[in-house]
This record gives structure tokens, sequence and C-alpha cells, in this order.
């Protein structure tokens, strides 16, 4: 895995369509565009999952930062990142960001100079490697996150089931649609072994408990334009978990661990490649 981070400074502030990270996803895919356009409109249109995520704009004010939603009256310095879970794709996007020589970016109608690019790798074997068996933790969801439920899951009619299944936006951290998420995420791209279908029946045993928010959540709707009625929700706060002892495995807690490092790379849930379900991991061994 490779993370990009790019740190910007917008004399005059920045505004935004809607979400900024849309604007993010465009200048990662404008990136690629710029030495592989086949690439990029094939990744474009895949439905399948997607091998990077980003995150939204971040203004950036001493201790404290934020992430900007539509706009930010200047001026500002501020980052955003560019994650690749895949190598081949990796190779690509390096290959771009050596091949430009213009110091600035475009974020919408913005030319921002770009003054420092930071890149950190990790592998997922050392992830894994490092992850410990932990018993609680907390997830601070920062951008909005919302899972994809099929309304066709617990039907057995054979016609229903040949069917594309309709879906339904869940803005809510269900332990069962989120972790099932991840599990996907981490099979896909890992490439490494793991007992995932006993996984995955063990978060539906309950092997994994929300305990409570501590400061709250709350939802917060997202147009994709600001002329159109298309929108997204999806929540944002802290949330505790825990592992309760009556189902607990230190296998699958080990597991657990590193997908909620990895997920600090890949997001969660839906539109994760446009900046939404970015979290901050924060674990609790006993």
């Amino acid at each position: 895995m490779c993370q990009v981070t790019f740190r910007i400074v917008a004399e005059q502030g920045l505004r935004f369509q809607s979400f900024s990270g849309f604007a993010v996803r465009g200048v990662f895919f404008e990136f690629l565009k710029s030495v592989n356009e086949e690439l990029a409109l094939r990744l474009h249109s895949q439905k399948s999952l997607a091998p990077y995520s980003v995150t939204p704009v971040e203004a950036l004010r001493g201790n404290y930062s934020s992430y900007i939603y539509n706009f930010f009256n200047g001026p500002l310095q501020a980052q955003f990142r560019i994650s690749i879970l895949e190598q081949n794709l990796m190779n690509v996007f390096t290959q771009a960001l050596l091949s430009t020589d213009s110091p600035k970016i475009k974020l919408i109608d913005a030319h921002t100079p770009v003054v420092e690019i930071m890149v950190s790798h990790q592998s997922f074997e050392k992830i894994m490697e490092e992850a410990k068996p932990v018993r609680r933790f907390e997830v601070f969801f920062r951008t909005p996150c919302y899972f994809r439920q099929s309304l066709l899951r617990n039907l057995s009619d054979p016609v229903l089931k040949a069917v594309k299944p309709p879906y339904r936006a869940v803005p809510l951290p269900d332990v069962y649609l989120m972790f099932r998420n991840l599990t996907r995420l981490w099979r896909r791209f890992s490439g490494m072994s793991f007992e995932y279908v006993d996984y995955v029946n063990w978060i539906g045993r309950g092997g994994i408990a929300l305990a409570g928010f501590p400061h709250g959540i709350r939802t917060i709707r997202v147009y994709e334009h600001p002329t159109s009625n298309k929108w997204v929700m999806g929540f944002v706060g802290r949330v505790r978990f825990s592992l309760p002892k009556n189902t607990f495995s230190e296998k699958f807690s080990r597991f657990t661990d590193a997908l909620m490092r990895f997920a600090e790379y890949s997001n969660i849930g839906g539109n994760r490649t446009a900046g939404f379900g970015v979290i901050k991991y924060l674990p609790k061994y006993q």
C-alpha cells in the first residue's frame, strides 16, 4: 500500500461544487490520465472494488485541522491524501507524479501551489505481523460514512435471487456491514490467505459489539452537485466497540486489529473513493 499526502497553499481560499472529496478524486484521475488514459477510463467505469481511496481537502490551522466540505475563505494551508492498494496502479501513479513539471494542482477552478509531497508505504504482511489481540476500540468517523445493504439479503425466493438486488444506504455503524466491507477489501487486495468465511460468521454471532457513542454521532447529507438533487447521507462521530468475553477469539481479535489499521488507508463503506468513511482507529489491548 502507498499513501501520498499533498500539502497545498490557497491564498484566496477554496470553493468546491460540492464535497471536496469529489474534487480530490478528480485530481487522482487527472494524474492517471496524464500517463495512461486507458487505465484511468477503465478504473473510472469499473463496478468492482476500487484499489484506491482519497480524503477530502483538510484545512490546517495550528494544532487543529478540519475537512472542507464546500468552501473555505482563505488564505489557508491544506492537505489531502491519496491511498493506493495495488502495486500496478501504484507504479502508474508514481510515474505520473515524477513526470509532471507543474508545482500546482487544479481543484475545480483554483490552481493551488503544492509545497510538499510526502509518500509512505505499508505492507499487508507487516500490518498482520504487528497486529495485537484488541479487546475494545474506538473509531472516529471523520467524514460521512454509510454502508450498502441488499434489500433481498434475507429472502429465499429463487426468482428474486436471480435478479440484481436493490440496495439501500445505511447511515449507521452497523457492525456486520462494516466488517464485511473491510474483509472484502482486505481479501481482494492483500493476496493473503485467512479464514474469511469463519471470521464473517464470527462477526454475525456477535464477535464484535457496539459499546456506545461517547460524544454522539450525527448524520450529514452531502450533495454531489449544487444544482442537482443527487445526495448521499452518512454519519460522523466517535463510536466505541468491544469484543465480548463469551465469543472472544484471539485469532479473530488480531485480524480485527489488522483490518482497522488497514481501514486508515482504505476508508470504510460507500463512496470511499471520494473521501467518505475516513477514520481514526484508537485501540485498547487490555
